[in-house]
């Protein structure tokens, strides 16, 4: 499985890190602010953004809409 990195900006300025693999369900991952405290997925879901950061190991980087939606929605 390819690991990803990933970075969040809200637009209320919430700033979001995490770490997965391709394919794994976005409420499985831990979400991280800046301070790194964990951030539930629940107060993630739903909410819009600037901009959505997916980087692969190999260097290339996926975008996404700006509205994150739980994995049954998609």
């Amino acid at each position: 499985m390819e690991k990803l990195k990933g970075e969040i900006k809200f637009k209320d300025g919430l700033i979001v890190h995490f770490e997965g693999y391709r394919g794994q369900l976005s409420d499985t991952i831990k979400y991280f602010d800046e301070n790194d405290e964990e951030v539930p997925y629940n107060q993630i879901v739903g909410r819009r953004y600037d901009y959505y950061k997916l980087t692969g190991v190999d260097g290339s980087r996926f975008t996404y809409d700006n509205f994150i939606c739980p994995n049954y929605e998609r």
